[in-house]
């Protein structure tokens, strides 16, 4: 075929490329004739939706596993019984349990709001939140958890997970109105790092400058204590935060430089039972004047005459100022009302005791209390004064038949 002449070439290619842009006009006017704006999202779902474990027979407890279990963390069945006693009343947990099985993990235990502006948000993170009901609709003392797994805006609902495992359905409305003592009962598991992100208020950086406090990271607990210093002058979180910048200064080994801030705390605050005893505590690891620092915790006691941590400081006073019967008192008092407290807080106790008894020159009880000590913490070893007193801590406990 003879090859065609150039001007009719160049006729059929303006046809052709007038025919690609009449293609892509209609195209074009086609995708704009058919978007359209995107509906406004009515609907937010925890994914995936928390499996609850079977076989504990309460649904309280089995509901706080299956929180831990939505945050990653597999919660061993002695945390959650701990968390919730045998004893606790429906929806009753053991909030000083709760925060140190969250630390134990690296979680903060952090309250928030479930108003409606903070549930949505939190859903739309599928951040897992554990809330308190009213058992019924009239005033109750019973409560029961549930966890929000999904809010209908559109339909007015709001489902929550129970402790059996089922999802229950209620009105948006009826979970709002909840009473005023269940409106800040919402729970949420946060690693540290997230909660800078999120606009804490105040309340929320003291649970985290006490978080890195109680994990032992003294120098972010310090700045965190600095930081709310500096945002407030003369309330509540200043008190705070002056106590808690003493609590470090204090484990870092320096508590006579803790003493003036417990001392301006103090000034805030005269009749804090906690303040006291921080203060009567830096004074006598400090040298200072022990009987101020008695005076200071013997009026911590008397505000809070329950408190065993308050009630070892006032022993241990007591046995440096030579009235080792009065300090032993003290410590079997503090003993009594530290069951069902961590190791950390019963072991210094029992020690005291035992080196009260000694002071008076009851080895006999004194023995027995070390006895007690080693058969009910046997992982734990004894200071060195009191294996001096008593070599025969050192040897292994019997085999039990």
């Amino acid at each position: 075929m003879a090859p065609l002449p150039v001007n009719r070439m160049g006729a059929m290619r303006g046809v052709a490329g007038c025919f690609i842009l009449l293609l892509a006009s209609v195209l074009l006017a086609g995708c704009a004739t058919t978007s359209r704006p995107r509906p406004e999202e009515s609907r937010r779902t925890l994914r995936p939706i928390p499996r609850v474990p079977a076989g504990d027979s309460r649904p309280d407890r089995a509901l706080v596993g299956a929180f831990f279990a939505a945050n990653g963390i597999r919660l061993a069945p002695a945390q959650a019984e701990e968390i919730v006693p045998p004893s606790a009343r429906a929806g009753r947990f053991d909030r000083a349990a709760f925060r140190r099985a969250a630390r134990q993990h690296n979680r903060l235990l952090l309250p928030i709001q479930a108003d409606p502006a903070t549930l949505w948000t939190e859903l739309g993170r599928n951040t897992p939140l554990l809330v308190l009901l009213p058992a019924n609709s009239s005033r109750h003392p019973d409560v029961r958890p549930g966890m929000p797994v999904a809010w209908d805006r559109g339909a007015g609902t709001i489902e929550l997970l129970d402790g059996t495992g089922n999802i229950q359905t209620i009105a948006e409305d009826v979970f709002f109105s909840r009473g005023e003592s269940l409106e800040h009962t919402a729970l949420c598991l946060l690693r540290p790092g997230q909660l800078p992100r999120r606009q804490p208020t105040r309340e929320q950086q003291l649970l985290l400058a006490d978080f890195w406090f109680d994990r032992g990271f003294y120098r972010r607990a310090a700045a965190a204590y600095e930081a709310l210093h500096d945002q407030a002058l003369r309330d509540r979180v200043n008190i705070d935060s002056l106590v808690g910048s003493g609590n470090v200064l204090v484990r870092q080994g320096r508590p006579q430089q803790a003493i003036p801030l417990f001392d301006s705390a103090l000034t805030l605050d005269p009749g804090n039972p906690r303040i006291l005893n921080n203060l009567a505590y830096a004074m006598h690891q400090g040298h200072g004047n022990l009987a101020a620092a008695l005076s200071h915790a013997e009026k911590a006691t008397e505000r809070a005459p329950g408190n065993p941590i308050y009630l070892e400081t006032l022993g241990s006073l007591y046995l440096d100022l030579g009235d080792a019967p009065a300090a032993a008192h003290c410590f079997e008092q503090a003993w009594a009302r530290a069951a069902g407290h961590a190791p950390e807080v019963q072991l210094p106790i029992l020690d005291q005791l035992v080196r009260a008894w000694l002071a008076a020159n009851r080895r006999d009880l004194a023995w027995q209390v070390a006895e007690h000590r080693r058969r009910s913490f046997p992982g734990h070893p004894f200071p060195k004064d009191i294996q001096l007193a008593f070599p025969a801590l050192r040897n292994p406990l019997p085999n039990r038949r």
